[in-house]
């Protein structure tokens, strides 16, 4: 599993192979809060969910680099990506969301 973050102007691609199993149980719950949720992801929600990212990758890049290396318009396709990517190394499927642009 892989990310690109812009660091000091830069771009910087960090790489994790092993998904540890307790990411997954964290990703679980984190599914679950989530479905809660429903469309109104919370401030709290979303920092919880860049803090499971860093997790991934085993802090090696902080909450503070994703906020400021992803440009705002793909932060949250690119925390899902990461979160699916878990959810389906554990076994679930997760489903892709198509806009309708891509759709056509």
């Amino acid at each position: 599993m892989q990310i690109t973050l812009k660091i000091d102007g830069q771009e910087k691609q960090f790489s994790n192979n092993f998904v540890k199993a307790r990411v997954f149980r964290n990703a679980l719950k984190m599914n679950e809060k989530m479905r809660q949720e429903g469309n109104e992801i919370s401030v709290e929600t979303f920092d919880e969910m860049i803090a499971f990212v860093v997790n991934v990758f085993e802090n090696q890049f902080t909450m503070d680099d994703v906020w400021d290396g992803l440009e705002a318009g793909r932060l949250q396709d690119e925390i899902m990506r990461v979160f699916n990517s878990v959810l389906n190394i554990g076994g679930l499927e997760t489903k892709t969301i198509v806009s309708d642009e891509e759709g056509k």
